[in-house]
């Protein structure tokens, strides 16, 4: 079989593409979950302060830094039956959905519990929580580079995931919102905290549930080097490897305009007085965002992944930027605010789908490099920085946005109620949650005008890679077979 031929051929079935792409769906429930309520529920359920919760994110992500390049490199060391990557994606799931659990069950298990007993409670959850997160969610990133040697393997396995995460990963954010209302208004006989704590279990071990499918149904099929590399060559490796390094500049530049998600709950609940209008305006983008996975054949068929991200990046950021233009004087006003943040968030989920699949897919091009340029595979490390610039720009993102709460004069209450904030706070929540973080998003095109991995290079790597394959496996096929004669 050629070159040609190995790299074109279709190694992943229907059926795994779709175990994979609802696995990731079951992890952004939980994912989503946290990553949309988390300092809601610190702050405003379990009464935490926010500069207390703010210091705790911070420290969080620096133990981020050391945490996630060590775990990479402890699943680039692994070898297994099973692959390096499926053992933990059998095994980490129940823990995890546990430990999520308890975390949202503190201001039902703390209750009259001392301040300081519950910010123990909380640094221990998450952290535990953060940690094996990460030993999961590592190897699970790492499979889409692994599945398949295929570019448009991957790109199904990757568009599969980012798909099924949109819709199973917006379930709680459904509920949640008319809930949190209906409790405002006291129209039910019901606690946030218990809403909190019953929310929580449901996305624990239904979203875990399906993720486990993950290491169930799916396979191993790039070869990986016998030689185990040490941590300090995981860490050569991946200073060398250039295309990477662009990608986690990008990744951390980008990831300044992720303070809206901070400020998108406050400015449906505070200044517009409803939590659940999050769940209309919502509807045009999830069935419109639908399209953005159709779109990226045809897109990929006349550009680069390259030019692909830096225009879907562009228009990202462009977006919010207009919608607070149009909206400043508005932005209390239903009739107007609904609207446009309907065609806004429509918009955004067309040009921000495909956006979520191509970085995905580049990272995979840049173990691809690697592995042409020293015969080893970094999955482990490469998708462990990965995992931690998203959870450390994240949760410096929450960090920053926890602390500027105070910073534009927003009040809390500690009986959970809802408290008028003044026209000058309500602005600052405004400006935080469209123009603020548009403009700082589009920060992160920078890099990728050096990124090169395409065109005839990238193509070249992937014959090259694919020659080197094969004959390995006719080495291997060729070697006799040892008879033990002392039996």
């Amino acid at each position: 079989m050629s070159a040609s031929s190995l790299v074109n051929r279709r190694y992943v079935g229907v059926r795994e593409n779709l175990a994979y792409g609802i696995a990731c769906g079951g992890q952004n429930m939980s994912y989503t979950f946290m990553a949309s309520y988390l300092t809601y529920f610190f702050v405003n359920v379990f009464g935490i302060d926010p500069a207390i919760v703010a210091t705790m994110l911070f420290i969080e992500g620096i133990w981020d830094a050391v945490n996630d390049p060590i775990m990479g490199s402890i699943v680039d060391k692994t070898r297994t039956r099973f692959g390096k990557l499926r053992p933990y994606l059998l095994v980490i799931p129940i823990p995890l959905a546990v430990v999520t659990m308890l975390l949202f069950a503190g201001p039902v298990l703390m209750a009259g519990a001392s301040m300081g007993a519950k910010v123990a409670y909380m640094v221990i959850t998450y952290f535990i929580w953060e940690f094996l997160y990460t030993i999961c969610d590592v190897p699970f990133w790492g499979m889409s580079a692994a599945i398949s040697p295929n570019p448009a393997d991957r790109t199904r396995a990757i568009s599969s995931a980012r798909f099924s995460a949109s819709i199973l990963g917006g379930l709680p954010g459904i509920v949640l919102p008319v809930l949190i209302d209906l409790v405002n208004a006291g129209a039910v006989g019901i606690s946030l905290q218990k809403i909190f704590f019953v929310i929580g279990i449901v996305v624990s071990f239904v979203g875990m549930g399906l993720f486990s499918l993950a290491g169930i149904c799916t396979r191993e099929r790039v070869a990986q080097s016998l030689e185990e590399p040490s941590l300090l060559d995981s860490f050569k490796y991946l200073f060398q490897n250039k295309p990477l390094m662009l990608l986690i500049l990008s990744n951390i530049l980008g990831a300044l305009g992720g303070i809206n998600g901070i400020f998108q709950n406050y400015y449906f609940i505070d200044v517009l007085g409803s939590a659940s209008i999050n769940i209309i305006i919502g509807i045009p983008g999830t069935v419109i965002g639908f399209i953005a996975y159709l779109m990226i054949g045809p897109l990929k068929k006349r550009f680069n992944n390259k030019q692909i991200s830096i225009w879907m990046s562009v228009i990202c950021g462009v977006l919010p930027a207009i919608t607070f233009v149009l909206g400043y004087g508005n932005m209390k006003n239903m009739s107007v605010m609904v609207p446009l943040l309907m065609a806004q968030g429509a918009l955004n989920a067309l040009f921000n789908g495909v956006r979520m699949v191509i970085p995905t897919e580049m990272i995979s091009e840049t173990v691809d490099y690697m592995e042409w340029k020293t015969g080893k595979r970094s999955e482990g490390m490469s998708f462990s920085i990965l995992t931690f610039i998203s959870k450390f720009t994240g949760a410096m993102s929450k960090s920053m946005g926890t602390g500027l709460l105070k910073a534009i004069g927003y009040v809390t209450s500690s009986t959970n109620a809802v408290v008028p904030q003044s026209m000058h706070t309500q602005r600052g929540i405004f400006a935080m949650y469209t123009i603020i973080p548009g403009l700082l998003g589009i920060l992160g095109i920078i890099p990728l005008f050096f990124y090169d991995l395409v065109g005839e290079k990238q193509q070249k790597i992937l014959k090259e890679l694919a020659e080197r394959r094969e004959k390995t496996e006719k080495r291997e096929e060729e070697k006799p077979v040892e008879v033990d004669t002392q039996a």
